[in-house]
């Protein structure tokens, strides 16, 4: 037996009986036997990997998230976004999407579209860097959670023109964050507007509007993002997990 990897294991498990309360180095330590300095060793290497985060105590990090793809109540942000999402629909006569992060992908979790000749229709899974509720999702990570990502997935490559090393991305993704809100043009002309649903000030789902590119322009933007940003409010208040 590892011992050391059996003490990470203990830590975790520790941690997972109650994942909103922040523990500190002695309520981690003294319950499972061990040295407090041996303890946080170990809990700093796993804070440098993403599977702990570090507030004002420990708490299970997003790494350890990834694992089981198990980031927030997805059924709770559906049943409060339906009916918004719905009439944000209807109010732009556009489509729009609420989105969460699974692996390297933007996995929607309910979708709302119109009949229009020319309509979007997203995909239900695609890669972070091809939408814009992706970028928007991986820009509000915690920079430990966005970086064990990059160093799990990789960087964009080809996908994101311009974005071609972690630096650049590291900046874009700031960018996003400072702004609130992102904007994505796909090679098929179709254009992603997002921003973010909270719960207890963390971002744990994204709201998007995709439509053609021929109907974006500055006056609908501005359109969109002030419905977006009204809706993203209303189903924020909403969720009580």
């Amino acid at each position: 037996m590892i011992q050391v990897l059996n003490r990470a294991l203990d830590i975790l498990e520790l941690l997972s009986r109650n994942l909103d309360k922040e523990h500190s180095l002695s309520e981690i330590a003294t319950p499972l036997n061990l040295n407090h300095g041996t303890c946080a060793n170990i809990i700093k290497t796993m804070v440098n990997r993403g599977y702990i985060e570090k507030k004002k105590g420990y708490l299970l990090g997003r790494q350890s998230y990834y694992l089981t793809n198990n980031f927030s109540n997805e059924a709770e942000i559906v049943r409060c976004a339906i009916d918004p999402m719905k009439n944000l629909s209807n109010t732009l006569m556009e489509s729009c999407v609420l989105s969460v992060l699974k692996n390297n992908s933007r996995r929607t979790l309910h979708k709302e579209t119109v009949m229009r000749e020319l309509q979007a229709n997203p995909r239900d899974e695609i890669n972070v860097y091809k939408t814009a509720t992706g970028k928007l999702l991986l820009a509000y990570l915690e920079p430990a959670d966005r970086n064990a990502f990059i160093s799990t997935y990789g960087l964009p490559g080809s996908i994101w023109k311009g974005v071609d090393n972690e630096g650049a991305l590291i900046h874009e993704l700031q960018k996003i964050k400072k702004t609130g809100y992102a904007i994505h043009y796909d090679e098929i002309n179709i254009v992603g507007v997002a921003v973010p649903i909270f719960n207890k000030k963390q971002a744990v789902a994204s709201l998007g509007v995709y439509l053609p590119e021929n109907r974006f322009n500055k006056s609908m933007e501005a359109k969109i993002l002030e419905n977006l940003e009204e809706t993203a409010k209303i189903i924020s208040n909403k969720i009580t997990f």
